[in-house]
């Protein structure tokens, strides 16, 4: 995933840097990122001690981020990086590009998990976005001063979007392609057996409670 991202930043700009934030995992990503950080010290570890979190890794990236965009994926493969250079070019467009994918290839019960997720964040907030949970965004990193996520979880991507259109920053909405998963496993799942996957009922519990609260701070214009 480093490579591949190596490769498209070289053909789209003279400028950056490859952030890998390790949340905690008990895999080599620490050793393999810091072997390459000894070849390019563009590659960068940002280690978080436990596992915080999706919403604290993704804070803890932008936080990082000394560049003027932020772009952010899984490293599970299941995204095509060539296409950020599309992405790319719409970058003047909007201030940030979220994609969704335009054929999902996951288990029947998460693809039927994201839709139940979707459409709740769309009827507790009287709209919403498509596939919030896609990991394939591209941001201006300077919206960051005013957009303040709180969320721990993967809340986080669905309240970047809504804070970010609040304060009247635009949001434009892009499609791309999805891959099954190579590789690693998801942290919020209990297990996979072909077109099922399973997911931990304290997973759903913290994503509602997360959305719960935020839909109180907007109630009382905390985040105004």
């Amino acid at each position: 995933m480093v490579n591949s991202a190596r490769d498209v930043l070289q053909r789209i700009t003279d400028t950056w840097e490859i952030l890998v934030i390790d949340d905690g995992s008990t895999d080599s990503t620490a050793d393999i990122t810091n072997r390459l950080n000894a070849e390019d010290s563009r590659i960068r570890l940002v280690s978080l001690s436990n596992n915080c979190g999706f919403g604290t890794a993704i804070r803890t990236g932008i936080a990082e981020a000394s560049m003027p965009y932020v772009f952010y994926t899984d490293c599970d493969g299941q995204f095509d990086l060539n296409e950020l250079e599309m992405v790319w070019e719409k970058r003047e467009d909007a201030d940030i590009i979220s994609c969704y994918r335009k054929k999902r290839n996951d288990p029947f019960m998460r693809i039927l998990y994201s839709l139940g997720y979707n459409a709740l964040t769309c009827l507790m907030f009287k709209g919403g976005f498509r596939d919030t949970d896609a990991s394939f965004k591209l941001y201006r990193k300077d919206i960051f001063r005013i957009v303040k996520s709180q969320s721990t979880c993967g809340v986080a991507d669905f309240e970047i979007l809504l804070l970010a259109e609040r304060h009247g920053f635009k949001v434009l909405q892009m499609p791309v392609s999805h891959y099954p998963r190579r590789a690693g496993t998801v942290s919020f799942e209990s297990g996979r057996s072909g077109i099922f996957a399973w997911v931990k009922i304290s997973a759903i519990t913290e994503m509602f409670n997360q959305l719960l609260a935020l839909r109180i701070r907007l109630w009382r214009g905390e985040d105004a």
